[in-house]
């Protein structure tokens, strides 16, 4: 049991994606009420630290509502407790990179500056040292931290081994904690998350962490346990429906001097429910038992042996949320595939859709500088377009 007079309470959050939308609906109001949700669990958990493992937005160039929600809700958390975050690979490491929002209390870290350099608590009851290591983009940050390899595994495992060696030279007693924003080798993936793969890898052996008295990991959207002391939080909102299933949550962390931690994940209550159906429409749109479906946010997939007439226009007079409508039937034929294909290429947003063509003409997807620039011109190419 830890001894509460001992111990320091850690709220890992991660993946937050603000400024992202599922299928077409608005997150901003889900994405408020867990904010008030997290502010109310600092308060009376007592929190000493949150710590936040990166993607805090869904793009490198997020809208301004995103920006003003950010900024407000991490200066209301900041009031409560220390909070420090990194970057992940959806954000842009040059504009997160801008020290710690000009007042005490936040602790923002991007690029490769200060990897090593923890960020120190030293006013509990045991000094702990943050190594806070955001999302490395092997080709660009490889160099600078003498890696062996331009890969993930290479400038991760630089990164980690600058961490320990700084830790080694603290003085006895001090505990640690590493934040990161990465693939771990046999984690849970869904199909919300955008593909790191760089040098024909985007996985990391979870050995690379090593040494930490517990790792905080971002980029993966389902809640899970790497090991005993590594552990992703997951997003906190559905991101896609192949998260359906996978409780949403914050994992709290209590770390005791001598090293012991106890791990409880806490589910955010959502105020929607993300739900997936499958039958044929005339079961569907008749069946009382569905019902309870008629206000959830859902994905049907329709099983008919002939394509039914007009699907969605019936399919909404009772669904008033029906965000994606897929078919299994054995009638499908290749127009009705390519009509598939087109609707979910319309759902993508047009980086992802740039980026899904380098990664099919040269075999690499585009590095972080270069999604960054691809979203740039496109905004550019949105402005004038509007303009005109």
């Amino acid at each position: 049991m830890i001894d509460e007079m001992k111990a320091m309470r850690i709220l890992h959050t991660a993946d937050w994606h603000l400024g992202r939308e599922f299928h077409g609906a608005d997150l901003s109001e889900a994405h408020e009420a867990f904010f008030d949700w997290l502010a109310s669990q600092v308060k009376s958990r007592e929190i000493d630290l949150v710590v936040m493992a990166g993607d805090i937005f869904d793009r490198a160039l997020p809208p301004v509502k995103a920006i003003e929600m950010f900024n407000r809700n991490v200066d209301r958390l900041a009031d409560l407790a220390p909070i420090v975050l990194v970057s992940g690979n959806h954000d842009s490491a040059v504009r997160m990179g801008y020290g710690p929002l000009l007042r005490p209390g936040i602790f923002l870290r991007s690029g490769i500056d200060g990897i090593g350099d923890p960020v120190l608590f030293e006013d509990g009851p045991f000094p702990l040292a943050v190594y806070a290591i955001p999302y490395l983009d092997p080709i660009t940050s490889a160099p600078g931290l003498d890696a062996l390899e331009a890969s993930h595994d290479g400038v991760l495992s630089a990164a980690t081994g600058a961490c320990r060696d700084d830790l080694r030279g603290r003085r006895e007693g001090t505990r640690s904690l590493a934040i990161g924003h990465a693939f771990i080798a046999g984690a849970k993936t869904s199909d919300s998350e955008r593909g790191i793969n760089v040098g024909g890898s985007d996985q990391i052996a979870a050995e690379v962490f090593d040494g930490f008295d517990y790792v905080a990991l971002g980029h993966l959207h389902r809640p899970q346990r790497v090991s005993e002391r590594i552990r992703y939080s997951g997003s906190p909102l559905y991101l896609s429906f192949s998260e359906v299933g996978a409780d949403k949550s914050v994992s709290v962390v209590e770390l005791q001097a001598d090293g012991t931690i106890e791990v409880e994940e806490v589910p955010v209550p959502s105020g929607f429910r993300v739900v997936r159906l499958k039958g044929e429409i005339k079961e569907l749109l008749e069946d009382e038992r569905y019902f309870e479906y008629e206000n959830d946010w859902l994905e049907i997939e329709l099983s008919d042996t002939k394509r039914p007439d007009v699907p969605k226009e019936r399919l909404d007079r009772r669904f008033h949320h029906l965000l994606s409508l897929r078919f299994s039937g054995p009638a499908r034929d290749k127009i009705e595939q390519e009509a598939e294909e087109l609707e979910r290429l319309a759902a993508q947003k047009p980086v992802e859709l740039v980026s899904a063509f380098i990664e099919h003409v040269r075999g690499v997807g585009p590095d972080t500088p270069e999604v960054e620039m691809l979203e740039q011109a496109l905004a550019n190419s949105a402005s004038s377009d509007v303009r005109s």
